[in-house]
């Protein structure tokens, strides 16, 4: 107990020059800093309660990069799983109402059953993604069928770890996965080829990094409508992509090219399926998850270039991602019965 109150100690002087931003707001730490679980790379994720709409955003004030969601009291009061599980470690830094230690405490006695809602979302996810894979490969569509094998896995990941009470967060997500329980069948080895960690180096790392960067200039500079530029925040600063590059850099330097490369991986997955969204409300056009790297690189409407998704590491060939995608299914199937 005592050694938890040293550390909040030092949050708060570290992100003292945040606070001072919102000086009635009441904010909380979560993430990776809240789980004790934060390298010297990582940002300070900080929960911000706020009355009116306010896009996500990266900021950095003095030394401290933070990443910044803002959510309403109902958000808070009455919190989708994902958050909910989330807040179950929250450490409130100002809490004038009490909200966020009612709503902490609240969702700490309901995380079981939060875990278990939001692997469920993931594990969903998870199961369409595998079933576009083969259909893609009998289309020789290969970057896009590596591309919904990675999300598959992405979203395993995340609901095996949700399913044993394990908060994911993206940089340590491979250290997560090796330290789950023997208790059971280990899936780390289906989970590792379907996410194509055999491709792991500085330069796939580096390639990957400059891929992203990209992406995230894309999306940083896109004319995206009020309710898109809301949802899309967390591109909009240039701190995203310097917060990336330093976890990066951080894992390479002490030779984790692995959890880099895996890190980056759900990056990817996460900032094409938002550049995708946008790209298709702004065409007025329907959502089809088959085409994302098609409707991304192809045609006069392109946002990308193939050169892109080369960058990104979505060069496996048929044979490698029809091998990983049998162990991954079968894992998903087994993690469905645990459910």
């Amino acid at each position: 107990m005592e050694q938890t109150r040293h550390q909040t100690d030092a949050s708060v002087k570290s992100i003292l020059p945040a606070l001072k931003t919102f000086p009635t707001n009441d904010v909380a730490i979560i993430g990776c800093h809240a789980l004790n679980l934060s390298r010297r790379s990582c940002e300070y994720d900080l929960l911000v309660v706020s009355r009116d709409p306010i896009p996500d955003k990266f900021t950095k004030v003095a030394d401290v990069y933070a990443r910044i969601i803002f959510r309403n009291e109902r958000e808070v009061r009455q919190p989708d799983p994902e958050l909910a599980v989330t807040l179950a470690s929250a450490v409130p830094l100002r809490d004038s109402s009490l909200l966020l230690a009612t709503a902490t405490s609240d969702c700490k006695r309901s995380f079981t059953a939060n875990c278990k809602k939001a692997a469920e979302i993931h594990l969903a996810s998870s199961l369409k993604s595998l079933a576009r894979v083969e259909e893609l490969l009998s289309q020789n569509e290969t970057s896009e069928a590596d591309f919904s094998l990675l999300s598959a896995a992405r979203d395993f990941a995340w609901a095996d770890l949700l399913m044993s009470g394990v908060i994911p967060s993206p940089s340590h997500v491979l250290g997560q996965v090796k330290a789950l329980p023997k208790k059971r069948p280990s899936s780390f080895k289906v989970w590792a080829d379907a996410s194509g960690l055999e491709l792991a180096s500085r330069v796939s790392c580096e390639n990957r990094l400059e891929g992203l960067s990209v992406i995230y200039d894309v999306l940083r500079t896109s004319g995206a409508g009020a309710e898109k530029a809301s949802q899309l925040g967390r591109y909009r600063e240039v701190e995203a992509v310097e917060v990336m590059e330093m976890k990066a850099a951080e894992l390479l330097d002490s030779m984790q090219s692995a959890e880099c490369f895996s890190y980056l991986g759900q990056e990817s997955v996460q900032s094409l399926f938002d550049l995708y969204v946008l790209h298709v409300t702004t065409l007025s056009k329907e959502k089809d998850y088959s085409r994302v790297i098609r409707d991304l690189t192809d045609g006069e409407d392109r946002l990308l270039s193939k050169e892109v998704v080369k960058l990104l590491g979505l060069v496996r060939g048929p044979e490698i991602i029809r091998s990983a995608t049998p162990g991954l299914r079968t894992a998903v199937s087994l993690l469905a019965k645990r459910i």
